[in-house]
């Protein structure tokens, strides 16, 4: 364990994302026990919410979420270009239905916020360009609260708060609830066959090997964290845009409405975990990102991936 102690997981994050400053405003923190609630807001452009420049930024990042940094080395060594290749993880799918959005948001507001680095890239966890490994939203592995901690994310996006936070706790009950299921050892196996190679020393992924390795003396001193992303649509931000003068009046607009919502938001997760008791026993950090349409913020992401707008094939 110490040997894990004694890495300085912050140094791990391969992009240190300081461009999410320009474009996310952090508000509010709550915390109460094990879980956190924390929640963005898309920076305003005059009166409104635009999502051009996040979407060009968020798109830029793919390539260290699918890669690590020897993999992103090779390629520029062989004088390859490793957006293109990262492309191939986010498939011509209908974003509408696509999770790997999420995935990617997740991806850099964990790596920022919590300081702990992706462990298990995502280019060898897929056989087929559009089919996704089922299980968490990221593997992620570091201090959180003063503790090791294998951390296993979870991301949804969807048009309501409530349906988005129960589908969440939903999923991540899976991993505790009904272990004839497997999912935690396959989420753990995942992990081991995938360590990232950003590592210094040999010694270094030996020891994460072992942390997530069930049963190992590493596994055992490492608590358990589940990062969780909540995207989901208010119109009460449209009403904000047509209401405010100018980009100060609409921030300050926005973050009162935000405040007084974020203290029921926190009760309605507390109220949720009711009904997933083993939940109460581990970690859970949540970022809280409202939007005025998430179908827009999809396909504007997609759009920004790819260079051509998703048009579908369904007659």
């Amino acid at each position: 364990m110490e040997k894990l102690k004694a890495i300085n997981w912050p140094s791990l994050v391969a992009g240190k994302h300081s461009w999410i400053e320009d474009h996310f405003k952090v508000h509010s923190v709550l915390e109460d026990k094990k879980t956190v609630c924390r929640f963005f807001s898309l920076d305003f452009s005059g009166t409104q919410q635009e999502m051009l420049s996040l979407t060009e930024s968020l798109a830029e990042s793919i390539e260290h979420y699918v890669f690590d940094k020897k993999q992103l080395a090779s390629f520029h060594k062989e004088g390859k270009v490793p957006f293109q290749k990262a492309m191939r993880f986010f498939g011509k799918t209908n974003p509408d239905m696509d999770g790997k959005y999420g995935e990617l948001l997740l991806y850099l507001l964990t790596e920022k916020f919590l300081h702990t680095p992706l462990v298990s890239h995502k280019l060898s966890l897929i056989t087929n360009t559009n089919d996704q490994v089922k299980g968490g939203d990221g593997i992620f592995f570091g201090d959180y609260k003063d503790e090791l901690a294998i951390l296993i994310g979870e991301s949804k996006i969807h048009q309501g708060a409530a349906g988005a936070m129960e589908d969440a706790l939903e999923s991540l009950d899976r991993f505790y609830d009904n272990y004839s299921s497997g999912q935690l050892g396959h989420e753990m196996f995942i992990a081991r066959s995938n360590i990232s190679e950003n590592f210094s020393s040999l010694d270094d992924a030996e020891n994460l090997y072992k942390a997530f390795t069930p049963g190992t003396e590493q596994y055992k001193g490492c608590v358990k964290a589940h990062p969780v992303l909540l995207v989901f649509e208010s119109s009460k931000i449209s009403t904000i845009e047509e209401k405010a003068k100018n980009k100060d009046e609409a921030e300050k607009m926005f973050s009162e409405w935000l405040t007084s919502r974020s203290k029921e938001i926190q009760n309605l997760l507390d109220d949720k975990l009711n009904k997933y008791p083993e939940l109460r026993k581990i970690y859970i950090d949540v970022f809280i990102v409202p939007l005025t349409n998430v179908s827009k913020f999809k396909n504007a992401l997609y759009r920004e991936i790819h260079g051509v707008d998703y048009v579908s094939n369904e007659k």
